[in-house]
């Protein structure tokens, strides 16, 4: 799609910088903030707008990646086994939705930011975790044989693998439908269940998000759903704001950084419902 108009660039380019600085800073691909500004300031169709930030991802989040790459803040153990099966689930979910009305694909999606932004700025799994650590503790130590112990590790990796395959799944499903990177989803999951700092885990995200948009992107343009011309003038801005937002992020305090991701997607959540509603 060719439909971009010219008097849009600068428009494009500042919302480029700002979802790259968000991606960089948070670990997500920037549809957070990508796909509901395309549709609150250029009033973009609602699936052009989920077709457009996917593409959008690829150039953004490998840029970001990078330089977590250099601070050795990826685990690539896990980025290996998810890797996979989120590409299948961002095809399938690219795919789905051609069968949804853009109203209803525009309100699940703010409320989806909604319940991840709650979790994120008022700690709930953190806290829930933290308590569930310190109980641990409490519990008395048992001898296990060598025996015992290799069958504990072999099932606990086993265990690991299944959940990384079934996160890989949901979160690219996730980010074919709505049109993001998923990163709101790796990166609680990461942290919580599999015990990843925060920097690891947004690290770790971005490596994924970048490799998972390439197939998601193919299929959105499959369904005409990428403005091509449009994309590449967002680019302009993402690119650079992704490294400002990465360099940043690395030099925080990690609490800063999860309240303030949270916050951010409580007032898009709030912004697009107020927007959908009201047309």
């Amino acid at each position: 799609m060719n439909s971009f108009p010219h008097h849009d660039l600068l428009t494009a380019l500042t919302i480029g910088l700002v979802t790259g600085s968000f991606s960089g800073a948070f670990g997500i691909g920037g549809g957070t903030v990508s796909t509901p500004l395309l549709r609150l300031i250029l009033n973009v169709d609602p699936h052009v707008a989920v077709g457009t930030t996917m593409a959008l991802i690829i150039p953004t989040a490998l840029t970001a990646s990078l330089n977590y790459y250099r601070k050795k803040e990826i685990d690539m153990s896990i980025a290996r086994v998810v890797v996979l099966p989120a590409v299948l689930g961002v095809c399938a979910g690219a795919v789905a939705t051609q069968y949804v009305h853009g109203l209803f694909l525009m309100l699940s999606f703010a409320g989806f930011v909604c319940v991840a932004g709650i979790d994120l700025t008022f700690g709930v799994v953190h806290n829930l975790l933290k308590k569930t650590a310190e109980a641990e503790k409490l519990i008395p130590a048992v001898e296990n044989t060598e025996t015992e112990v290799n069958r504990i590790l072999t099932r606990a990796a086993f265990v690991r693998k299944r959940n990384l395959i079934i996160l890989g799944l949901s979160a690219g499903f996730i980010a074919g439908f709505f049109g993001v990177g998923a990163g709101f989803i790796f990166v609680p999951c990461l942290m919580y269940l599999f015990r990843s700092s925060i920097k690891t885990a947004f690290g770790t995200s971005l490596l994924v998000v970048s490799a998972i948009s390439i197939p998601g992107t193919i299929t959105h343009a499959a369904l005409g759903h990428v403005d091509f011309a449009m994309m590449m003038s967002m680019m302009g801005g993402s690119i650079p704001g992704s490294i400002l937002g990465s360099t940043l992020a690395l030099k925080l305090k990690d609490s800063w950084l999860r309240r303030g991701f949270g916050v951010a997607m409580l007032c898009v959540a709030a912004a697009l419902v107020s927007n959908e509603l009201m047309r």
